[in-house]
């Protein structure tokens, strides 16, 4: 190709050793969010199996040494991937890793953990009262608190049907909250054992 200027040269090149990805952006995310929906949905059932001391508000320190290993095993893993599969250096691996930003992230990632360890909590203490099935299950209407933020704050959805569609949607999920409240009782089963069905 004709390239006119240095600018052009590089954008060539950038494109020229650009990466092809077999599935779109699209794609990617949507089965992202399908294995989040396994995966992350599971992650309540551990504490099922866990002595009565250990449940609720114990069980956040057997999460969060959880979390933590598995986070190093996932950065020791690209490390290894990069140096021996890749046949990268040893720095050149350890500079793949995902910066960690501390000067910039420090106030956005600190409070966006924050909340969501508040968030986690919340979801055990209430998978320990009121079950998997229940309990869990309506911890996920934060799905609408993240869709309204998307909506009205981020402006990622746009146009008037679109949003009402959406809206449509949200409000038959809580239906669905509001009906499954009523499928657990206080005697530590759910309404419909107890009725007999």
């Amino acid at each position: 190709p004709n390239l006119n200027s240095t600018q052009e040269l590089q954008d060539h090149q950038q494109n020229t050793h650009r990466p092809t990805t077999i599935l779109s952006k699209r794609t990617l995310g949507l089965l992202s969010a399908v294995f989040n929906g396994v995966w992350g949905g599971s992650i309540m059932v551990p504490m099922h199996y866990a002595p009565p001391e250990a449940h609720g508000t114990g069980y956040v320190i057997s999460f969060a040494i959880g979390a933590t290993i598995i986070t190093i095993c996932l950065w020791i893993g690209r490390f290894l991937y990069h140096y021996v599969c890749l046949k990268k250096t040893v720095r050149s691996s350890y500079d793949s890793l995902p910066p960690f930003h501390f000067r910039i992230m420090w106030r956005p990632g600190g409070t966006a953990g924050l909340l969501w360890s508040i968030g986690n909590l919340s979801s055990m203490i209430s998978v320990q009262y009121l079950g998997e099935g229940v309990g869990y299950s309506l911890t996920q209407a934060s799905m609408l608190v993240s869709g309204i933020w998307g909506i009205f704050y981020f402006r990622e959805v746009v146009g008037f049907g679109v949003r009402m569609r959406w809206f449509l949607s949200a409000l038959i999920t809580i239906g669905g909250i509001l009906l499954l409240s009523f499928e657990h009782d206080d005697d530590g089963g759910d309404v419909s054992r107890s009725r007999g069905v």
